[in-house]
């Protein structure tokens, strides 16, 4: 089983996001193991950026290592936050860029994949506002920074946040991994 943190970063002109309209501008992914108690990355952080080529390029690249041969669920296990939001920007790109008809069912169904995001609502008080990485984690604030980062062409503190956003989730996911057996208790 091949575990990956699983991260994008988008782009909208608008107040609310837009899989259909917006852009992709950042995809990020690093390889990691759950299978220990320590739940630690087996590699780098990966971040392909729209600003160095293109949205389309970036798409197409992911696409490629993870969904060349099709939907083969355990070469791609994805560990994320809310991850219903990037599948929906995938499955928008993958058939606007690459003419790959994916649908809701074929990546939130049949793809296996760990969310955190109902552990933070939980933590939250069962509460879905307020419930977010930069509540419970090291993460520094929230992602809304994004949009003027991008406008003002501020790409390196983009990159900069999306490592630290990589390095609290993954921080929490060990937390969460080295203290689960209390839960059991």
């Amino acid at each position: 089983m091949a575990e990956y943190y699983f991260d994008i970063e988008t782009y909208s002109p608008k107040e609310r996001p837009d899989p259909e309209t917006d852009k992709i501008i950042t995809i990020q992914f690093q390889r990691i193991n759950l299978q220990v108690e320590t739940a630690y990355n087996e590699g780098e952080l990966i971040i392909l950026k729209e600003w160095e080529s293109s949205e389309e390029e970036i798409v197409t690249q992911f696409f490629n290592q993870f969904f060349r041969d099709g939907l083969n669920i355990w070469n791609f296990v994805p560990v994320g936050f809310n991850l219903n939001f990037e599948w929906e920007f995938l499955i928008s790109k993958f058939e606007e860029y690459l003419d790959k008809k994916f649908t809701s069912k074929d990546l939130h169904y049949k793809i296996p994949h760990i969310d955190l995001k109902s552990i933070i609502v939980l933590l939250n008080g069962g509460k879905f506002r307020g419930a977010s990485l930069d509540k419970f984690t090291d993460k520094p604030h929230d992602g809304k920074l994004v949009k003027e980062w991008y406008e003002k062409k501020q790409y390196d503190k983009i990159e900069q946040y999306v490592r630290d956003e990589a390095k609290s989730f993954l921080d929490f996911l060990q937390k969460i991994r080295k203290n689960i057996h209390k839960v059991l208790e």
